[in-house]
């Protein structure tokens, strides 16, 4: 039996130079090639004829090109234009900037193609999937046995192509035809027809109604019908889905098991006093996730729990609340942040709350120096240091904790899978927060994170009154800063936020260094302090802008996104953000949330791109509109599908490639029940020796060690 793991060489029809150019698709091996599933379909069960097409309608034709021409916008844009006759009618077919299509479209070229129909002075197809059936005959100055064979070979293409039936459509590379490629896949499913017998087990595949293993793998690459193909791309989609809440279903069952952590109870003493001396009082959500972290830290298996809020929503207090319960019963607390500015503003509130209460906190980043951080790392070993704050300096081997029992990780999605387990690796089965200020859609937090409980603080501190969100013309940018230097004048304090941090020849961005001296020599503000704010500055010189800012002694702050998380300068009302378009719709409101903190209003321009296509305009656009996190989070979700929106969560785990868990919540709904209930039945142990675990194991491969499974 031919494995699906072979090599793509030996298979009859590629060998080893097609081999090389699949692997530009990635593809390497058989399986490799049996998930390359088709991005489109031609379905020739349902040609219209051309006299029959509607505006606005989807379809599929069949004709000859009687005209080609290849046009070229003022702006440099190609677009390639094709008339398509089949006797019943004429239509337009425009594809744009692929003037390579040429070559395939010769006048007298028969073409299959589908798409959707418009109305621009005449109907037209625009940039449809299409098929050649025939060329125009043999090239000019062939030999006529090459031209006779070819003939021959088009009208036997021609003759089969011709039959009823739904024809794949994939995504190429150069020197790989849609021909060759279905060749390929159809030679892979026969050679591979053994190796794709069933592994679910059946009782799911009947309450799901899901077509066997096998005739979902044929059928999503050859269906016999639409209904066919739709079963096919559902159960597939649903594999996908099940796979990985399979994974995070095994991975809770592991660190769920009984007498695996040690119980952190206490008396709550801490958490007291540190209300007392706060100068506001705890939300209700803060109050609920409080709760809820200290009935998981009291028990004796690991807590592993999520807490989500949008910007200002108290994630940090909630954070501090539970170490201080940790502290209180014994054990020591690790804090990573992803950035040196967001680890210092930690270490800045823990130490201005903990050490009121006589819990000693430190920092640890890789801007100190070599002896403080020595000295800190012995703190830390003899456990004099209690609460531990820093960057990925904390997962270092020369890092180790006298009594590690809690790990707080904040802005977690930023870091890999590995690196949280180094850090959960230096204590014995800790408990873990992982905290998020991008609010997560539910589809997602369940496709993400289902191996963890969820606390989502919903409500603002009171007083918190949302920014103004507004889109300024370049025109009006001496107007906007006339604006701003009478709000510093009254006491405010603004932030400019640039993509770059030096002035580019090939990319026309406001770099943050050449705003910051337009700013400090002919402008408005010219006569206020103001510091300079990026990533490559030395450590001592960021504390120091940050420092300058946040005591008020600058009035205004030039930086790139370094600013996104970690400051929190209740002072600061005012924020421009140039080149908006450069930014994900997410990342534009966690940088609005540094602004708003105080009592006064506050605004946030949005300097208006000179050329911003239609999906950076709509991000603006939600951005002005919308102001709850949870909404920004589901139009970002919209816009950007789930593949984008974090990225991988997790290093190593493959993206779906039929799933959509926002389009089809049902599916992963489904998919989590039954992977979950499973699990509850068989138990890891009772799965490793299944064909199931198999494929779990080809489809996750080192990161079912990552999660404990392996």
């Amino acid at each position: 039996m031919i494995d699906p793991a072979d090599s793509l060489r030996y298979l009859k029809g590629a060998g080893p130079a097609r081999a090389r150019l699949l692997e530009r698709l990635e593809l390497r091996t058989l399986g490799d090639l049996l998930e390359h599933y088709p991005r489109a379909y031609l379905d020739r069960t349902r040609l219209t004829p051309l006299g029959q097409l509607q505006p606005g309608g989807d379809y599929t034709a069949a004709g000859m090109v009687s005209s080609v021409a290849e046009h070229r916008s003022r702006g440099g844009r190609s677009s390639l234009h094709a008339l398509l006759d089949d006797g019943t009618g004429r239509v337009e077919c425009v594809w744009f900037n692929q003037p390579y299509l040429r070559e395939r479209l010769r006048r007298g070229t028969r073409v299959l193609l589908s798409g959707r129909v418009e109305v621009f002075q005449t109907l037209r197809f625009v940039n449809p999937e299409f098929e050649v059936v025939a060329g125009p005959g043999g090239g000019e100055g062939a030999g006529a046995e090459a031209a006779e064979a070819a003939e021959a070979a088009e009208t036997a293409e021609a003759a089969a192509f011709s039959a009823p039936g739904i024809v794949p459509v994939y995504p190429l590379t150069a020197g790989i035809t849609q021909r060759v490629l279905r060749r390929l896949v159809r030679q892979a499913l026969a050679d591979c027809a053994p190796a794709l017998a069933e592994f679910l087990p059946a009782d799911i595949l009947s309450r799901q109604r899901l077509p066997a293993w096998g005739s979902a793998v044929r059928g999503i690459h050859f269906p016999d019908s639409q209904e066919d193909c739709q079963e096919a791309r559902r159960r597939i989609a649903f594999q996908e889905l099940f796979d990985l809440q399979l994974l995070l279903a095994c991975s809770r069952s592991v660190w769920e098991r009984p007498q695996t952590a040690r119980p952190l109870a206490s008396a709550g003493r801490l958490l007291a006093a540190l209300e007392r001396g706060l100068p506001f009082r705890l939300t209700g959500a803060q109050h609920r996730a409080i709760a809820r972290l200290r009935e998981d830290l009291a028990r004796d298996r690991p807590m592993h729990r999520l807490l989500e809020g949008d910007v200002g929503s108290g994630k940090t207090l909630v954070a501090l609340a539970a170490a201080l319960c940790a502290v209180e019963a014994g054990a020591q607390v690790a804090v990573m942040a992803p950035t040196e500015i967001l680890a210092a503003q930690h270490a800045a509130t823990f130490a201005r709350h903990a050490e009121a209460l006589g819990v000693r906190t430190a920092l640890l980043t890789g801007g100190l120096s070599c002896a403080r951080a020595r000295e800190v790392r012995e703190q830390v070993a003899r456990g004099d240091v209690q609460i531990l704050l820093g960057t990925q300096a904390l997962i270092q081997e020369t890092v180790a904790f006298a009594s590690l029992g809690f790990v707080v990780i904040d802005e977690q999605h930023r870091f890999g899978v590995l690196q949280r387990a180094r850090l959960l690796g230096k204590g014995s089965s800790p408990h873990a927060l992982w905290m998020s200020a991008t609010p997560i859609p539910r589809t997602l937090a369940l496709t993400l994170f289902g191996d963890l409980d969820i606390s989502l603080l919903d409500e603002k501190p009171p007083g918190r009154r949302p920014p103004r969100t507004h889109v300024v013309p370049r025109r009006r940018y001496a107007e906007m800063l006339d604006y701003i230097a009478r709000e510093l004048d009254a006491g405010g304090q603004s932030y400019f936020v640039c993509p770059a941090i030096e002035a580019s020849e090939t990319l026309d961005l406001r770099a943050a260094e050449e705003l910051f001296a337009r700013l400090q020599g002919d402008s408005p503000l010219c006569r206020f302090r103001g510091a300079l704010l990026h990533g490559r500055l030395r450590a001592e010189e960021k504390s120091r802008a940050m420092e300058g800012f946040a005591q008020g002694e600058t009035a205004f702050l030039v930086a790139t996104t370094v600013v996104e998380v970690g400051m929190d300068v209740p002072n600061a009302n005012l924020m421009v953000i140039e080149h908006p378009e450069r930014y994900g719709l997410s990342q534009l409101h966690q940088l609005r949330g540094r602004v708003g903190r105080g009592r006064q209003p506050a605004h946030v321009f949005l300097i208006e791109p000179a050329a911003a296509g239609p999906e950076a305009r709509a991000r603006i656009e939600a951005l002005v509109r919308e102001e709850d996190g949870l909404r920004i989070a589901e139009e970002d979700l919209r816009q950007r599908g789930p593949g984008d929106f974090f990225g991988v969560r997790q290093s190593g785990l493959p993206p779906f490639k039929v799933a959509d868990p926002v389009g089809r919540p049902e599916l992963l709904e489904a998919a989590r029940d039954e992977a979950f209930a499973l699990v509850g039945r068989e138990g890891v142990s009772g799965l490793r020796s299944t064909a199931l675990w198999r494929r779990l194991m080809l489809r996750f491969g080192d990161s079912l060690d990552l999660y404990g499974i392996g």
